[in-house]
């Protein structure tokens, strides 16, 4: 078994290693005839805010050499609608259910999260921190995220500021683990104008794996460690494991191949069991 909350008082226990990404698969069965759920340690939702948000003006899905940009606007009906609609799907969920909450502001943040701490269907939350966010914004959003519920906090931190947050965020009580990291954003010229979105794609992994091995050695232990970002094998997967992470989220290569990743999924829960039976011989 995995614990990603080794300090909250209930935990939060998985069964491998290996789990979506936010915004991947929806919000609950979106993709349950491609992937087993039994594939998965843990599902993790689609983002949510604490009121509706519409989706993003022009292109939103930009196909790009080796990935994609991808420009929503957080498209999503708000944390009310997604648990009026999903909460008997995520009780019939044989994993943990996370759900993405989207840090944008400190209200956005404790709303989402004292509704969701009523449920005894979610095992989790994971907070997105937007990416220009100063320190001290960043240290009230999960404090407010930590008084306002009682479960395990995940906080998502942005790639390139992964590093400046993470030492900081470990030092407090607030957040429980650390997922390194959610997608860069990058700017594309497409049909006369300009796109800004987040990338998603292989050419991620590399980035992402130099990012937490930097948080990895920064915190030392302090928190549990989410790799994620580009993971398109079960090679990109094992190499965050290694480099520190004791879990990882899959993004676009769900999208991609649903049944490689369901491969990919156990043959990488498979090789890391490996892994620690040996250590542990």
């Amino acid at each position: 078994m995995i614990e990603l909350a080794p300090r909250h008082k209930h935990g939060l226990s998985l069964k491998g290693p290996v789990m979506p990404a936010a915004g991947i698969m929806g919000y609950s069965d979106a993709y349950r005839r491609l992937i087993p759920w039994e594939v998965l340690s843990a599902f993790v939702t689609n983002p949510m805010t604490a009121r509706p948000r519409p989706s993003a003006p022009g292109p939103r899905v930009i196909s790009l050499p080796g990935g994609l940009l991808v420009h929503t606007g957080l498209h999503n009906p708000g944390v009310a609608a997604v648990i009026r609609h999903h909460r008997k799907h995520w009780a019939h969920c044989p994993v943990p259910v996370i759900a993405h909450v989207a840090g944008v502001n400190v209200e956005e943040a404790a709303t989402c999260v004292e509704r969701l701490s009523a449920l005894e269907v979610v095992a989790g939350v994971e907070l997105g921190l937007p990416d220009g966010l100063a320190l001290e914004e960043a240290l009230e959003i999960i404090l407010a995220a930590r008084k306002a519920g009682s479960l395990p906090l995940i906080v998502k931190l942005p790639l390139w500021r992964a590093s400046d947050l993470a030492p900081r965020i470990a030092d407090q009580d607030g957040a429980d683990a650390l997922t390194v990291a959610a997608p860069p954003r990058g700017t594309v010229w497409h049909r006369g104008q300009t796109v800004t979105g987040r990338l998603y794609g292989p050419a991620t992994a590399p980035q992402t794996l130099w990012m937490l091995r930097q948080v990895a050695a920064l915190i030392e232990g302090a928190l549990p460690l989410i790799g994620c970002g580009g993971i398109h094998c079960a090679d990109d997967a094992l190499a965050m494991l290694d480099a520190g992470a004791v879990a990882v989220q899959v993004d676009s290569y769900i999208w991609k191949d649903p049944t490689g990743f369901v491969r990919m999924s156990r043959a990488v829960t498979h090789l890391s069991k490996d892994k620690k039976n040996g250590a542990a011989e």
